[in-house]
């Protein structure tokens, strides 16, 4: 009897073993180069340990495999293959898009009704129906309707730091722009004031700070989520849970009632979000609060988190920061001391410092897809070896944006922040700057979010000088954790009022 259970069991193990053996040998079978990885866990042990964040891992097997146009890995037991070629990256994005309609993000309508009709999950005919409202709710029209929001918005956030500074010039700027940001999305996306400025922890801000501060599980789970959604449909697991859902729907039935009641027209995203675009599409609250939502978590979170990022490369580099200043003094004062929304948009040192902090950290450091229809790609460029590889449908693919963007072939001295280079025309190859995304699926509210960017530092580098502080380490240590890319311990400055100096 002990011998048939003891060969019983080891023919399972033998079994476990060729299943997993035949797994992990995905990529070999196909041609495609990889390092190897560890049973399970696959090539991402460390991250799963806390040791080191997603795009480290992809950024030194990028680096590894110089020459070669795409690598081959495991994420857990899953194959994931690894792009390095940019005209791989046309053809994923846009010219082959047809191939490589889905993002690798799940999320389920019954578990979490908001956040699964965020466009950044939807595919097919549901996303592009998503994708055509958010691009009419965030038009140039309505954007540069919003503008006057955001400028006082701007203007109110110079107030606060001025009150601040008599307690300390030391300061979180992540937390002083996560403010501002909230007061913009509260205003524009739910007809409300945030009242950041006002409150040290305001209805508006505890909401946005349970999305963007989870602790404990719900921050592995989060994690988890977004880098193993496969994994993540066995937990049903929700960004928005039931008291967010029902607090972020309560205040926009409120504003909208009250907007009905007094005959009230305002020219902002929210008004927008609750025109019907057609008879078959924005139907339910679900559906209105799921495009404030994607407003709330894309053009909160990611945008101050990179304008904290330009602020301290501009602490660290003194000259381009005065640089900047004098270009938006100009600005200003060729406008009678103020800034409309035109000229604040054609400045373009500013928006070339903008676009060096994005390719510098980017916020969304790995750009994850899903093969959809069957795919055969060799490279054409003498610079990349000579290899093929069919992607069948349902294959992960990663694009590492972090490793993309600090990639000397593509951008010289890639560690330091030069503005320049942007701003030298046909001077940077589109699939290799990654910051907003590019092709159809790229960020649709990044117009939105420039314009924020810019009309916030305008006031900021206007009124403030910004140093570097003691209590930041350099190279900023990125959270490895984080679902965006995060400094774990805060980006601390020292601010100065020009005015004192």
């Amino acid at each position: 009897m002990f011998l048939l259970i003891f060969a019983m069991l080891a023919s399972v193990i033998a079994f476990l073993y060729y299943l997993l053996h035949m797994k992990m040998d995905h990529w070999r079978k196909r041609g495609v180069p990889g390092p190897s990885c560890y049973p399970i866990v696959g090539n991402f042990g460390e991250m799963i340990m806390g040791r080191r964040g997603i795009n480290q891992i992809y950024s030194e097997i990028y680096r590894r495999y110089e020459g070669y146009p795409f690598v081959g890995v495991f994420k857990f037991m899953i194959p994931v293959l690894v792009v390095r070629d940019p005209d791989l990256i046309k053809c994923i994005m846009l010219k082959d898009f047809g191939s490589f309609q889905k993002n690798d993000m799940f999320a389920d309508k019954n578990v979490d009704p908001i956040f699964s009709r965020n466009p950044f999950v939807l595919e097919g005919s549901e996303w592009k129906a998503r994708r055509a409202e958010m691009i009419s709710c965030l038009s140039p029209a309505k954007i540069k309707d919003m503008f006057v929001t955001l400028e006082k918005n701007s203007r109110n956030m110079v107030h606060y730091i001025d009150k601040q500074l008599t307690n300390s010039n030391s300061f979180d700027v992540t937390d002083i722009l996560r403010r501002l940001l909230i007061e913009n999305i509260a205003a524009c996306g739910l007809g409300v004031e945030g009242k950041c400025f006002e409150q040290e922890i305001s209805e508006v801000k505890k909401m946005a700070d349970y999305l963007i501060t989870a602790e404990g599980l719900d921050s592995f789970l989060i994690a988890f989520w977004v880098h193993f959604p496969r994994f993540s449909k066995l937990c049903n697991f929700r960004i928005f849970t039931q008291e967010i859902e029902d607090k972020f729907i309560s205040i926009m039935r409120s504003t909208l009632k009250f907007r009905k009641d007094n005959n009230m027209v305002v020219n902002d995203f929210l008004q927008a979000a609750a025109q019907p675009y057609s008879e078959q599409t924005l139907s339910t609250d679900y559906d209105i609060a799921a495009h404030i939502a994607s407003l709330f978590t894309d053009g909160y979170l990611s945008t101050a988190n990179s304008m904290a990022f330009i602020l301290f490369e501009l602490a660290v580099n003194k000259d381009i920061q005065d640089k900047l200043r004098a270009e938006i003094i100009e600005c200003y004062e060729r406008n009678g001391g103020k800034f409309d929304y035109e000229d604040t948009m054609r400045l373009e040192y500013l928006e070339a410092c903008i676009h060096e902090g994005i390719r510098k950290h980017p916020i969304v450091p790995v750009i994850p897809k899903i093969c959809t229809e069957k795919f055969t790609y060799s490279p054409t460029n003498p610079e990349y070896k000579n290899l093929s590889v069919t992607i069948e449908p349902g294959t992960s693919i990663c694009i590492p944006a972090y490793a993309i963007h600090h990639d000397p072939k593509f951008f010289e001295d890639p560690e330091k922040f030069m503005p320049e280079r942007f701003m030298i025309k046909n001077g940077i190859n589109k699939y290799t700057y990654l910051g907003f995304g590019v092709g159809h699926r790229m960020c649709i509210g990044s117009r939105f979010a420039m314009t924020q960017m810019k009309i916030g530092l305008a006031h900021f580098i206007k009124n403030f000088e910004v140093k570097t502080s003691p209590k930041t380490r350099y190279p900023l240590k990125y959270d490895p954790w984080y679902f965006v890319l995060s400094v774990r311990d805060g980006i601390w400055v020292e601010i100065q009022n020009l005015q004192d100096k």
